[in-house]
């Protein structure tokens, strides 16, 4: 990995599942091509993945919300489009989560050039949490009624 380039994801690297993350990448030579990856995995163990491509700005850096893909998983300008366009390898999977106590962890990656089996750049990790602080989750099953109900905190 190359320790001039940073990936960074902002505003930080742990939050909850609703709220939108900025991908910045910097460090990078003028114009240089890199294709920046995510990859999670469900809680059955199904792979997730999604890529795009871009051309660093004249300042060596990449901001996906400002920045077009130029390939990948989608093109043109998506802040959250790694997140929106992760696929399953297996046909017709579906993103599935046992419990919601547990993060969903997005593994961020930068690679050199076009190819996703280019060097890696750089690395970094997201844990998008389902629950806020303080929501108790409580189990129902009276009578013919099952589910969860979740209990913010407080009155």
């Amino acid at each position: 990995m190359s320790s001039l380039v940073r990936l960074r994801l902002l505003p930080s690297a742990k939050c909850l599942y609703t709220q939108p993350v900025q991908v910045l990448v910097d460090g990078l030579r003028s114009s240089q091509v890199v294709t920046v990856k995510a990859g999670t995995t469900d809680d059955k163990g199904t792979l997730f993945h999604a890529s795009a491509v871009y051309r660093a700005g004249a300042d060596g850096g990449v901001d996906l919300g400002r920045d077009p893909s130029l390939g990948g998983s989608y093109r043109g300008v998506e802040p959250m489009g790694l997140l929106r366009s992760l696929r399953a390898d297996v046909l017709h999977a579906m993103f599935f989560k046992i419990d919601s106590r547990k993060p969903h962890v997005v593994r961020f990656s930068v690679h050199e050039g076009e190819e996703e089996a280019g060097a890696t750049l750089a690395e970094a990790t997201n844990e998008r949490r389902l629950l806020a602080d303080g929501v108790s989750r409580q189990p129902i099953d009276e009578g013919n009624i099952r589910g969860v109900l979740f209990v913010p905190p407080g009155g």
